[in-house]
């Protein structure tokens, strides 16, 4: 085994040597593709290869901690812009979850809220209904606060569900009228624990 492994050095040594020379000689006439890019690609497999290798340890059962069990109380959270049928097929899926249900709309606009009221009080089912004021006339920020709230004040391993309409219309150029409510909160709140976002479809025309 020796004399083989002398070779086989004297070999790569040699082959290195060559490559050297190569792409010294003939770097602009297409050696850049072996001196840059091939380590370049030879990396990223070796990236992809180890993010595999993780997320496979992450996602195994073996020697595991136990975590936080669900605790059977489900918080739910329905953000509405207003009272209309979409937000009304979102209560009815909320009610069906949990009995603990808390409608909250972020007002800007005081009249507007106790228009708001007045019919949530009328279709609400009894739910209860928390208006936030935003004085800067901003949306995520307060609600974004109302659940580190939550959070701070919940019990360990309890998680919040935040259900949100999504709008699905049969013309392909209103989805770029519609807020993307959902998607919004799901990209703000992707990396927090104990968070779960959930759209509800609401056909329209």
């Amino acid at each position: 085994w020796r004399s083989k492994m002398v070779i086989n050095a004297f070999g790569a040594l040699t082959t290195f040597v060559v490559m050297i020379i190569f792409a010294v000689f003939k770097f602009k006439d297409g050696a850049w593709v072996v001196v840059v890019l091939t380590p370049i690609l030879v990396a990223g497999f070796f990236a992809i290869h180890h993010h595999y290798k993780r997320l496979a340890t992450e996602l195994s059962l073996d020697n595991q901690p136990d975590r936080n069990r669900i605790v059977r109380h489900n918080r739910v959270i329905i953000p509405i812009s207003g009272v209309h049928q979409g937000s009304l097929v979102v209560l009815h899926y909320a009610r069906a979850l949990s009995d603990d249900v808390t409608a909250v709309h972020i007002s800007i606009d005081d009249h507007e809220a106790e228009k708001g009221k007045a019919k949530w009080d009328k279709w609400g089912e009894g739910t209860r209904l928390l208006v936030i004021n935003s004085p800067y006339r901003t949306f995520l920020e307060p609600l974004l606060n109302y659940i580190d709230r939550l959070q701070a004040s919940g019990r360990p391993g309890e998680r919040i569900t935040i259900i949100v309409p999504q709008f699905v219309s049969k013309q392909w150029f209103s989805w770029f009228l519609h807020a993307r409510t959902a998607e919004t909160l799901r990209k703000t709140l992707l990396n927090r624990e104990n968070i779960v976002i959930t759209e509800v479809p609401y056909q329209v025309k």
